[in-house]
């Protein structure tokens, strides 16, 4: 299956129990030099050989794991676990928009299995949902909010960034 973008709520429950994961440097971002201002070490592995790269690679204990969590919400990062065919998660990348190459379309993307649902009247056209949807889904366009649903994939960054509560994640 491959990389899926997911929700934050979502890739937490995927985490597997126990206090033995390891860090790795992100390879979008070494590959795109030193402009990312979003961190290095974020490609988490649920064993040593699923980190992206081996570059910085370390174990790390659940602690770091929360706070890797934290940090790449503040950083407004896209979770995208990695599963397999048959299901199971064995690593997540946070993704930022300036280096990963699944964002930025210079690789194939899949999208969730959640996506976004609006209450377009709770909605006040604010625009605070729009610099957070890397993929392009909400646009404000003469001072009302679009939304093109087909280009969402499920990250779930816009129901945080809404002051009304006007999103949510639904199932696909």
């Amino acid at each position: 299956m491959g990389h899926v973008v997911w929700t934050y709520e979502d890739t937490l429950k995927a985490l597997p129990n126990g206090d033995s994961f390891w860090l790795s440097d992100c390879s979008c971002r070494k590959e795109a030099g030193s402009g990312c201002k979003k961190g290095m070490r974020v490609c988490l592995g649920f064993s040593p050989e699923a980190t992206s790269t081996p570059d910085n690679r370390g174990q790390i204990g659940r602690k770091q794991v929360e706070d890797l969590f934290a940090f790449s919400q503040a950083e407004n990062l896209v979770p995208r676990p990695w599963v397999t065919y048959d299901g199971k998660v064995t690593a997540v990348c946070f993704c930022c928009p300036c280096c990963c190459t699944y964002i930025l379309g210079k690789s194939e993307n899949a999208a969730g299995p959640k996506i976004e649902s609006t209450v377009i009247e709770a909605c006040t056209d604010c625009g605070t949902c729009e610099p957070v949807c890397y993929f392009g889904a909400r646009k404000i366009v003469d001072g009302k909010l679009e939304i093109l649903r087909d280009k969402c994939f499920g990250c779930g960054l816009c129901v945080p960034a809404c002051p009304t509560e006007a999103i949510r994640m639904a199932t696909r």
